[in-house]
């Protein structure tokens, strides 16, 4: 069982691996680069041949996921179809190449949050991370009010351009309530993240802010491992909204109520 469990890994790894660069897809979008792979997709930054050079971005469905990669590439394209909002990639359409679906996107360029903390090596204040969670926050609120969730708000996935934040990659994204097909919970963590409801996308936004907030993070190397709470120098008000969007306390239901205590907090930093 295992030796055909690893020609089978062997072989998603041989039919899912990157296209060239230069390639052309669907007859007018040249491959300039590979820009990542999901669980279900292989990400492309192309050029579009038939609209002055234009750069999008084309994802293509794994190839190894058969049908399910194809269908929630559809999925995707319906979701981004009715999700039009300036801080969100537009669709642009999808078609065939050599019998692999693929999907035409807005392309963002700009950097990731991730960029902006690891490469950049960026140190955000308490407040600067507030400001930064509470302007996501308005885009993952539009999400949730178009009976959506995100599934997979993390630094990687959020960019800044222009000086506004971005929400990209909706690949896991579903209705709310919508557990058709979905696979049982691996653990607890998985569970929070993945639930089609609006605390996932609360959850992950306090993993976000935890990331922000640690930017600015300057401890011993040596010294024992704690928690956030411990090696964080945060306000209260910081603190319960933390442990709120964790689920550590009642948790948040809703963005509009988690913005609400936001701007307090913001309010109470500034004035005080």
């Amino acid at each position: 069982m295992a030796v055909l469990q690893y020609f089978r890994n062997v072989y998603a790894s041989w039919i899912d691996y990157p296209l060239r660069e230069g390639r052309r897809l669907g007859g007018r979008y040249d491959i300039e680069r590979f820009l990542g792979m999901g669980s279900y997709g292989l990400t492309y930054l192309c050029r579009d041949t038939e609209a002055s050079g234009a750069e999008v971005v084309v994802k293509q469905a794994k190839p190894s996921k058969r049908e399910l990669g194809r269908r929630l590439l559809r999925r995707e394209y319906e979701m981004l179809e009715r999700l039009r909002h300036p801080r969100i990639p537009a669709a642009y359409g999808l078609f065939e190449d050599r019998r692999c679906l693929c999907l035409v996107t807005e392309y963002i360029a700009g950097e990731t949050v991730e960029d902006l903390i690891f490469r950049e090596e960026r140190r955000f204040t308490e407040e600067v991370s507030l400001r930064f969670v509470r302007e996501l926050l308005e885009i993952v609120a539009f999400v949730h009010s178009q009976e959506y969730v995100h599934l997979d708000v993390r630094i990687p996935n959020v960019m800044m351009r222009g000086g506004e934040l971005h929400l990209i990659d909706f690949g896991l994204a579903r209705r709310i309530g919508d557990t058709e097909g979905l696979e049982p919970f691996a653990d607890e963590e998985t569970r929070r993240r993945r639930t089609p409801a609006a605390k996932s996308d609360l959850y992950a936004a306090g993993h976000f802010l935890l990331f922000l907030l640690y930017s600015a993070y300057r401890g011993d190397e040596n010294s024992p491992e704690a928690g956030w709470e411990e090696e964080l120098t945060l306000s209260e008000g910081t603190r319960t909204l933390i442990r709120r969007l964790l689920q550590e306390e009642p948790p948040y239901q809703d963005a509009a109520s988690c913005m609400a205590d936001l701007d307090r907090v913001l309010l109470m930093l500034k004035s005080g």
